[in-house]
């Protein structure tokens, strides 16, 4: 469905990504999922029952349109998948659902602030408040109250645009959602929330990864992947070496690192852990009639192959749950799942549909059945800063400029003696007539030597246009990092004025609504 050769992000501000085009969109949008679904067998079920039982469940209606994320600060880029999903369900009568995906581990403990100085443009971390890079979103501790609020009492401090900006809304909700020690992921839910009500988004609604790792559809899904553990390890590990090969990528481990064997334990596509302890590859050993799940070579559980066969024992929590044990899906699983069960289409960002190129192979393989589609949606928004006006070809330039006055002094020098010219010039002619000769080297490097010698005399001349040719290739890549800083896009998606963030609706608004 997806051109990957068009997933490239978008250069100029307000400029929207959507692949495919709309029209085709809105007509996969508008299908039925797949009539395999009905007849594809999971545990002593099928595939589209247990779609069925999920989206009952959770009271989902019409065409399901579903993005997600980390609880993070996000760019506008990702923002515009909230845009997308909110247009797509109006447009069919459908439900919105935003997926945080508070199973991950954040990225960064700071957010980038740009602060415009005397000296220029510069880029600011802000710490923020306790987050812990080594914990899962959803086990991040709380701060008090007034952490947060020095938080964004810096941006307020350190961003010139503040008072235009959707920070002070955003602000506001992460405040108010508790009194005292606001909880990270519900405050960001909250706080985004916030900002989409200010733009008229007011149906999204936000379902979390730890919330759909409780539900007895989730559990079905990892128990058929524990009791056809060989096949999902093959077929996984086929879908990935094929991507590699298909994009030529070296890189170990991208897509994503293959599935292991531990003797005769094999992995899942399934983190385990524990809260306060480091998240571990769920492993699971074939034993005649049982199957033993294994947190790395941690024994965790012991299951009777018929008991995991049933989805009626799905329905309450395991054993391993009531003892503390979590089971939260990697990245291409978290994507298997939510196409398969959840969305009737699900938007991605670049990176995340580039993946899925693999997990759509390997699920194919591996059940039998393709998921339900996936677009890719996303924007560029540059901020109100001052960006220089200078290229990486003027840089190039420069140097090149640079290097050359080294080697070629009387392009650059007006005033170079003409005497010496003409003995350089006499010197090359004698080096290409050398080199057309073939003549020994030891007698090339004699003339090389001179030549080099003849050109150091004519620089004398004028000794400090080479030191002024390298501060121009100074300032100018100064000056095109400046740029750079000032055009990024990764720039969180609040510090944009309310005004822009509308005009961006409406830019991906018009893009779904072409062909």
């Amino acid at each position: 469905m997806m051109d990957f050769a068009r997933l490239v992000a978008p250069r100029e501000h307000l400029e929207v990504l959507v692949e495919p085009g709309g029209g085709e969109i809105r007509a996969a949008l508008r299908s039925s999922p797949d009539e395999q679904f009905a007849t594809t067998p999971m545990l002593d079920t099928t595939l589209g029952d247990l779609r069925t039982q999920l989206l009952r469940e959770l009271e989902l209606a019409g065409p399901v349109v579903v993005a997600g994320h980390q609880p993070e600060f996000v760019h506008a880029g990702v923002f515009a998948k909230t845009l997308a999903v909110h247009d797509l369900a109006q447009q069919t009568g459908g439900t919105a659902v935003f997926l945080t995906v508070d199973s991950d581990l954040p990225k960064s403990a700071h957010l980038i602030l740009p602060q415009t100085t005397a000296g220029g443009l510069r880029r600011v971390n802000v710490a923020i408040p306790n987050v812990d890079v080594a914990r899962p979103y959803e086990e991040q501790g709380v701060a008090p109250r007034e952490h947060w609020l020095q938080f964004f009492a810096r941006f307020a401090s350190l961003y010139e645009f503040y008072d235009k900006s959707l920070l002070r809304t955003f602000a506001y909700a992460w405040l108010t959602t508790d009194a005292a020690r606001p909880e990270y992921v519900s405050a960001m839910a909250a706080a985004r929330a916030a900002t989409e009500q200010s733009l008229d988004l007011e149906s999204v609604r936000e379902l979390r990864i730890s919330t759909l790792a409780q539900t007895s559809v989730f559990r079905a899904f990892v128990a058929h992947c524990a009791l056809d553990a060989e096949k999902i390890v093959n077929t996984y590990n086929a879908a990935q070496r094929a991507y590699r090969k298909r994009h030529r990528v070296r890189a170990a481990g991208r897509p994503v690192p293959p599935l292991a064997k531990h003797g005769d334990a094999c992995e899942l596509p399934f983190w385990i852990g524990r809260p306060g302890s480091p998240r571990r590859r769920l492993f699971v050993r074939s034993r005649g009639d049982e199957l033993e799940l294994l947190a790395e070579r941690q024994a965790v559980s012991i299951v009777r192959r018929a008991k995991f066969g049933s989805v009626a024992r799905h329905a309450e929590p395991w054993a391993l749950e009531r003892e503390g044990w979590r089971v939260r899906p990697r990245a291409l699983t978290l994507s298997a799942f939510a196409r398969l069960f959840l969305s009737d289409m699900f938007i991605h960002g670049i990176g995340g549909a580039k993946y899925d190129e693999m997990m759509e192979e390997f699920i194919v393989a591996a059940l039998g059945v393709p998921p339900r589609p996936a677009c890719c949606v996303t924007a560029t928004l540059h901020l109100p800063l001052t960006a220089p006006d200078v290229s990486v070809d003027d840089v190039r330039q420069a140097r090149q400029a640079a290097r050359d006055i080294r080697f070629n002094p009387q392009r650059h020098l007006e005033r170079a003696p003409q005497g010496l010219v003409q003995q350089r010039a006499e010197l090359v002619r004698r080096s290409d007539e050398l080199r057309v000769q073939r003549a020994p080297r030891s007698e090339r490097k004699t003339v090389f030597r001179e030549l080099r010698r003849v050109s150091a005399q004519i620089i004398e001349t004028d000794s400090w246009r080479p030191a002024e040719y390298d501060r121009r290739v100074e300032s100018l890549q100064q000056q095109l990092e400046l740029r750079r800083d000032a055009l990024d896009r990764e720039y969180f998606y609040a510090l944009h004025a309310h005004e822009t963030l509308l005009r961006l609706n409406q830019e991906v608004r018009s893009a779904l609504a072409g062909d």
